[in-house]
């Protein structure tokens, strides 16, 4: 078999189906709005989550800027999770480029927030706040979902406040597929949504921001601001088509995967998952016996590669490029690793 590849849904590549889509794609110039690929894209991405319109960008970190950029102004506080993109992954873009505060809120272990909380930033005696921020999945938290009603919840209290929402949503479709319900309904209390297609939906790059037409409208200015405007966008769009209309179904299989990769780690004694974080396409583990990169380096010999996002813990994410023989040979190998590692 060849490199077994855990180490994001971010490292799979084009399948033959895809490269076919992307070799006859129709293109124009999309600054120009002429670029046909990428406005059926954008009109179908925007339909499937149920927003008026979308916005083609070429990274989720990059959605996120412009959603924070164009809801807040210099000065003004979008609150996020203290486990969030946002906050760990973004380059803190938000403050250095916007002059936005970034107010925190607990992420409980599994990624949820403290109400009160969230309550507490919102009050209107002594709050800046203008956005509130969600993740759904939460990356950092094992890839946990946050339910409707809780979406609900938090939204209702920004919208009280006259605040507005913005969901970073680059696993939108793991999260829907989990809570058994469409991305539409899962997000429908969020002004704003962004989502990446090439993590479990398998495109090479690119994201998409959604939301009313009059913000995407603004949007389409910031991303020019901050270089995100492309030319003949459609070759990539292409592709992020063909991942929306062909692998959002095929995602639950990549939530199989890591289920029995999580249940058949946690029979090794030395290994610690917390099988009630499993509840997409993402598996974390940590020893108190072993040093977690000495395993992954012993792995990494083996042909198996993982990642470490978190201090003193590995993450194993599944993904389409990852068949489900592969699962039994992850296990086997992090079994006879343990066994040369613990003397």
């Amino acid at each position: 078999m060849d490199v077994i590849d855990l180490r994001s849904d971010t490292v799979s590549r084009p399948s033959l189906a895809m490269r076919e889509a992307i070799k006859d794609s129709l293109v124009g110039d999309d600054v120009l709005g002429d670029d046909p690929t990428v406005k059926l894209l954008e009109a179908k991405a925007a339909k499937i989550v149920g927003k008026q319109a979308a916005l083609f960008v070429p990274s989720g970190t990059m959605a996120n800027l412009i959603a924070l950029l164009t809801h807040c102004g210099r000065g003004d506080q979008a609150i996020v999770g203290s486990e969030s993109h946002i906050l760990h992954h973004e380059g803190l873009g938000a403050p250095a480029l916007g002059g936005i505060n970034l107010g925190i809120v607990h992420n409980q272990k599994n990624g949820r927030m403290d109400i009160d909380e969230i309550n507490y930033h919102f009050d209107s005696q002594k709050s800046s706040s203008k956005l509130m921020c969600l993740e759904n999945t939460q990356n950092r938290c094992g890839g946990t979902v946050i339910p409707q009603s809780e979406i609900t919840e938090i939204a209702d209290i920004a919208h009280t406040a006259g605040a507005s929402v913005h969901i970073d949503g680059a696993r939108i479709f793991n999260a829907a597929h989990a809570l058994e319900t469409d991305v539409a309904s899962l997000v429908q209390d969020a002004d704003t949504l962004s989502f990446c297609f090439s993590k479990g939906l398998g495109a090479p790059v690119g994201s998409v921001l959604t939301g009313t037409e009059e913000f995407i409208n603004r949007a389409r200015s910031t991303r020019r601001q901050v270089g995100g405007a492309m030319r003949q966008s459609g070759i990539i769009a292409a592709a992020a088509l063909f991942a929306l209309e062909n692998n959002v179904e095929r995602i639950g299989t990549d939530h199989i995967n890591a289920r029995r990769l999580a249940e058949g780690l946690a029979q090794i004694p030395e290994i610690n998952v917390d099988l009630n974080l499993v509840q997409t396409n993402m598996i974390f583990i940590s020893s108190e016996k072993i040093d977690v990169v000495a395993l992954q380096n012993n792995l990494a010999k083996h042909g198996i590669l993982v990642s470490s996002t978190v201090p003193n813990t590995l993450r194993l994410v599944t993904h389409l490029d990852i068949p489900e023989e592969a699962i039994d040979v992850v296990i086997d190998r992090v079994q006879k690793s343990m066994e040369i590692m613990i003397v």
